[in-house]
């Protein structure tokens, strides 16, 4: 506003000088006044605009982070099992040392991986109307999984049928249904590798054997096992004695006693109680174990032992389960899929045996390497694999009704 005021004073003046220096003629008009202008409206600031517009994007950023972290939230609840519930159904008691205690062990790692995961751990369940009992009380009590560590696939089927919101599992299995599964451990896979070693280490060629029943499940370990033992001694033979238990610790030490009296210097048992390894170290043996580090038992004859993993597949089936990606499925797995192990070997075990059963695992790992490749004869003169033949994976699970040449025992 100063300006056009100082604009408008000055043309008054020259106005003043042009009339007094005029001359006759005729007088010059008067030059129009000029117009005064409005001083313009200040224009809006940009920095404020940006401002504002960036608190825009902010609010909207920061409802971005909260739905984010509400997700996250989600998430971590059903990362570490919050919400969900998982029962184990043991048949026997949790600290056998062998069967039930492999898959103990599978329960502490479940727990691990899944903190906010209710696991709850019911034992010494027998198969029959027990275990259906006891199927039915979990369905009930909200369990969203049941896991049965034994053989319970008839007790278990009708109580899924009735309680299709229940995931069940159980072990040795063949009928899936919408939300029921099987699964199993390739036992051989880790028996081949201690029939090497048990064949390395004995000097009287006799091996003693104690087990619990002749069914598939033993048959098909002890079968690799001899298969083993043949590769590094081929004049050795296996004794067995089955014993129609799986714990029972006085007929366990009469079954070890008896084949050490027969001449065994190496004795390999599939029982759970530590009774064989302790008639191994009392008698100055050598001992091959089932499933679990017995070292502490006999830690003089100690030689090896596979094990069993099972914490993998619980974990896997668990948090498949959580994503809601579950599906039923028969589930046999050796080696290569991580559900056998094994544990540390003995002094006894010399390094050219190891660096042999080194290799050997990791061909079965690769496929290179199938023990099971014809010809197999059994012990009573049949071709129960023709050369040329084996027997397929998907059909490990039902093998083997016969005892293979070399084993001394019958499983009728």
């Amino acid at each position: 506003m100063r300006r056009v005021r100082w604009a408008l004073a000055v043309l008054t003046v020259f106005a003043f000088v042009a009339a007094a220096c005029g001359d006759d003629e005729e007088e010059a008009e008067p030059a129009p006044a000029p117009v005064e202008q409005p001083d313009p409206e200040p224009a809006a600031d940009s920095d404020d605009t940006d401002m504002a517009g960036d608190d825009a994007d902010m609010a909207d950023d920061d409802a971005d982070m909260a739905d984010d972290d509400a997700d996250m939230a989600d998430d971590a609840a059903a990362s570490d099992g919050s919400g969900y519930s998982v029962a184990f159904v043991f048949d026997g008691f949790v600290e056998d040392g062998g069967w039930n205690t492999t898959h103990n062990r599978g329960v502490e790692e479940v727990r691990a991986a899944f903190p906010g995961l209710d696991v709850q751990v019911v034992a010494e369940v027998s198969a029959g109307p027990t275990a259906t009992n006891a199927f039915e009380d979990l369905a009930a009590a909200g369990a969203d999984m049941v896991i049965g560590t034994g053989f319970y696939q008839p007790d278990m089927a009708p109580v899924a049928a009735e309680n299709p919101d229940t995931i069940f599992l159980s072990w040795a299995g063949w009928e899936t249904t919408d939300n029921m599964g099987h699964f199993d451990g390739a036992t051989e896979d880790g028996r081949y590798l201690d029939g090497l070693i048990a064949g390395s280490v004995t000097e009287s060629g006799i091996i003693g054997y104690p087990a619990g029943y002749p069914i598939e499940e033993v048959n098909r370990a002890l079968n690799a096992f001899m298969l083993g033992v043949r590769e590094v001694n081929p004049d050795a033979t296996v004794q067995a004695i089955f014993i129609n238990s799986w714990y029972d610790p006085p007929v366990e030490q009469q079954a070890a006693d008896a084949l050490a009296n027969a001449g065994a210097d190496v004795l390999a048992h599939e029982l759970n109680s530590p009774a064989v390894a302790s008639v191994a170290e009392d008698r100055g043996l050598n001992v091959i174990g089932y499933s679990s580090n017995r070292a502490d038992a006999a830690p003089t004859a100690w030689l090896s032992s596979f094990t069993f993993e099972w914490g993998g597949y619980y974990i896997d089936q668990i948090q498949s389960m959580i994503d809601g990606t579950w599906e039923p499925a028969l589930t046999y797995g050796g080696l290569a899929d991580g559900f056998i192990g094994h544990a540390p070997y003995g002094p006894a075990v010399t390094d050219d045996i190891l660096a042999l059963v080194d290799e050997r695992r990791q061909q079965i790992i690769d496929g290179t390497l199938d023990f099971f490749a014809g010809p197999l004869v059994d012990n009573e003169g049949n071709v129960q694999v023709a050369e040329g033949e084996t027997i397929p994976w998907a059909e490990r699970s039902l093998c083997c009704t016969w005892l293979i040449e070399g084993i001394d025992g019958s499983v009728s």
